[in-house]
């Protein structure tokens, strides 16, 4: 018999295992646009719906306040590959700044 309490924490282990897709999904994302792999136009041509990044597009200085986190993510993750560009990216920026 399934109580009112499994239903909630299972709706709540979904819900943080979205979140942590969408995290992971805007890191990934945010790595692309940085090392010039793709652009955000190209990333939203092939999405469905919308794209998730976490930083604004609008406003390219945001970037620079996220870039230590995304490069922690994938520290995190084991992508040390994708560390070493990204740190590359954000010492072109510190030279132009």
């Amino acid at each position: 018999m399934l109580f009112d309490d499994d239903i909630e924490e299972d709706d709540e282990y979904n819900s943080i295992e979205e979140e942590i897709e969408i995290l992971d999904e805007a890191y990934r994302n945010a790595y692309k646009i940085a090392t010039g792999k793709m652009s955000i136009r190209e990333l939203l041509d092939r999405s469905d719906d919308m794209i998730f990044l976490p930083f604004d597009p609008s406003a390219p200085e945001t970037f620079t306040m996220v870039v230590d986190d995304i490069i922690q993510y994938f520290s995190d993750t084991e992508e040390y590959e994708k560390c070493a560009e990204l740190v590359k990216v954000k010492d072109k920026f510190d030279d132009l700044g």
